[in-house]
C-alpha cells in the first residue's frame, strides 16, 4: 500500500505469510536446534539477574468484556508468573493506571502499556511526568510492550516519542475495523512468533499507522487481511484504505538495544483465553525483557486448572492479620477457579480490616457468624448472621466486629484474579 501523508500501513502479499508450528523445544523429543542466526531463537536459559516486569492498566471505558483493562492486566500477571521462564522475575502489576511513584520504572526490564491511549482523559501518556519516567527507562534498555490502544496517542501529537520507543504509533482514531479475521506469522523465525500458528477470531484492529521510518530495526509479526470501517479516515471525502494485509502485531529494536512490540487487536478480554494469542503475548513479553525464547515459545503453564477440582481444607491459603485472617478457597493462583475468587474472613471482637477497593471485581459478602458494622465509602450499616452485602467495583469499604465473637464472613469476587488496594497483605 502506497503511503497516505506521513502515514504508513505496513501490507504484505499472502506468498510471504508463513505459518509456524506450534512445538516445545524443551522436551525430550525435539528436534536438534541449528546455529541460531541473529532473529533465532536459543535455548532456555535462566535469566542472569533477576527481571522486572511492570504492568500498567487503565480505567475501563466500554462495556462487559471490553477494554477490560482492569481485569486484563492481572491476568497478564498470572500467566507471567506460571511460566518458568520467569521465575524470580518481580512481576508488578498497576491495573487501573500508571503508579503514583513512577521510580517503579527505575531497572525495569520491560513495561507492558494495556490501556487507552485517547479515549481517557486525561491522555494516560501524555503526562510529562510519566514521559519522562518512561524515556528513563527507555534510555537504560527497558523493554516495551504496547497492547491496543496504547499505541494511540492523539492526532498530531509530538510530546510523546512513541515511535522512537515502540516502532510504531496510531495517530489519534484514524481508521479502526471489527470483524473475524485470520492471523498469520509472517516472520516464523522470530523469537517472539516462536510457537505461534495462523489463528482466526473476531477483534478491533487499527489498520493504518505510522511506522518508524531509517532508525531501529522493525520486524512485521502478524498481518491480517482487513478493511477499515470507522473512525477519522471514514469522514465525509475523506479517502479510507482499502481491504488489504495489514501488520496487526510488530517488534522493534531500538538502535541502542532495547526491544519493543505492539499490537492492535485485544479488544475484547476473551482473546486473553485463546491459546495462541497467550503464546504471542507471554513471548512478547519474554523478548522485550530479554529473555531467551526457546523453539516452541516461551513454556505456558495455564494458571487454571480445565475440570473440576477439589482443595483440602489444608490447602487452603491463609493469611494471618492482626485484626484476623483471611483464608482463600478459590481463585486463579490456587489453581482451581477461572471466574471467581472465594474466601473467609475472620475479624476478631473489636477489630476492624483496612479500608480498601477492589479495582477489578464487585465482591458479595455474607455474614456467617457473629455481627459487624460494614462502612462503604460513608454509609455504614449492622450486619447479623445471615445477612448479605454487595460491594460494586471501586467502592472503599471494610467491616468491624461489633460482637463478642470472632466474625466469620464468606467473601466471593467476580474475578478469578482479585486486586485489593489499601491491603497490607493479600
Amino acid at each position: 500500500m502506497m503511503p497516505r501523508g506521513d502515514r504508513r500501513s505496513f501490507t504484505l502479499p499472502y506468498a510471504r505469510l508463513l505459518v509456524f508450528l506450534t512445538g516445545l523445544a524443551l522436551t525430550a523429543s525435539a528436534q536438534p536446534v541449528p546455529p541460531a542466526p541473529a532473529l533465532a531463537v536459543g535455548s532456555l536459559k535462566a535469566p542472569a539477574a533477576p527481571k522486572k516486569i511492570v504492568l500498567i492498566g487503565g480505567k475501563k471505558s466500554h462495556g462487559p468484556g471490553m477494554h477490560d483493562f482492569p481485569n486484563g492486566i492481572p491476568y497478564l500477571a498470572a500467566l507471567l508468573r506460571a511460566a518458568p521462564a520467569f521465575a524470580g522475575a518481580d512481576i508488578l502489576t498497576y491495573p487501573v493506571g500508571f503508579p503514583d511513584d513512577l521510580g517503579v520504572l527505575q531497572n525495569a526490564s520491560a513495561v507492558v502499556l494495556y490501556l487507552d491511549g485517547v479515549m481517557e482523559k486525561p491522555e494516560p501518556l501524555l503526562a510529562p511526568a510519566r514521559i519522562a519516567a518512561l524515556q528513563k527507562a527507555m534510555d537504560a534498555g527497558a523493554g516495551l510492550v504496547a497492547l491496543h490502544q496504547a499505541s494511540t496517542l492523539p492526532a498530531g501529537d509530538r510530546t510523546v516519542p512513541l515511535v522512537e520507543w515502540l516502532g510504531a504509533k496510531r495517530d489519534g482514531m484514524f481508521d479502526r475495523t471489527t470483524e473475524s479475521a485470520t492471523l498469520r506469522p509472517v516472520n516464523p523465525d522470530h523469537p517472539v512468533s516462536a510457537g505461534v500458528a495462523a489463528f482466526t477470531y473476531s477483534d478491533e484492529f487499527y489498520p493504518t499507522l505510522i511506522f518508524a521510518r531509517g532508525s531501529g530495526r522493525l520486524t512485521p509479526i502478524l498481518t491480517a487481511n482487513i478493511a477499515p470501517t470507522s473512525g477519522d479516515a471514514m469522514a465525509p471525502n475523506a479517502a479510507p484504505p482499502p481491504r488489504a494485509d495489514y501488520v496487526v502485531a510488530w517488534a522493534f529494536e531500538r538502535p541502542a538495544g532495547g526491544r519493543a512490540f505492539g499490537f492492535t487487536g485485544l479488544h475484547y478480554l476473551s482473546a486473553l483465553a485463546m491459546p495462541p494469542m497467550r503464546q504471542l503475548l507471554v513471548n512478547a513479553i519474554a523478548w522485550s525483557a530479554h529473555l531467551e525464547v526457546p523453539r516452541g515459545g516461551i513454556a505456558i503453564v495455564e494458571p487454571v486448572v480445565p475440570a473440576a477440582s477439589v482443595v483440602r481444607h489444608a490447602e487452603d491459603r491463609v493469611i494471618a492479620n492482626p485484626w484476623g485472617e483471611l483464608r482463600w478457597y478459590a481463585s486463579a493462583e490456587l489453581g482451581n477457579s477461572r471466574t471467581m475468587t472465594t474466601g473467609v474472613a475472620r475479624l476478631k471482637p473489636g477489630q476492624s480490616n483496612p479500608r480498601h477497593f477492589h479495582p477489578n471485581c464487585d465482591e458479595v459478602l455474607h455474614v456467617i457468624s457473629g455481627r459487624i458494622r460494614h462502612t462503604m465509602n460513608e454509609v455504614s450499616v449492622e450486619m447479623d448472621a445471615g445477612d448479605t452485602v454487595s460491594i460494586p467495583q471501586g467502592v472503599l469499604h471494610n467491616a468491624t466486629n461489633i460482637g463478642t465473637e470472632d466474625a466469620v464472613l464468606s467473601i466471593s469476587f467476580s474475578t478469578a484474579y482479585r486486586e485489593a488496594v489499601g491491603y497490607d497483605a493479600k
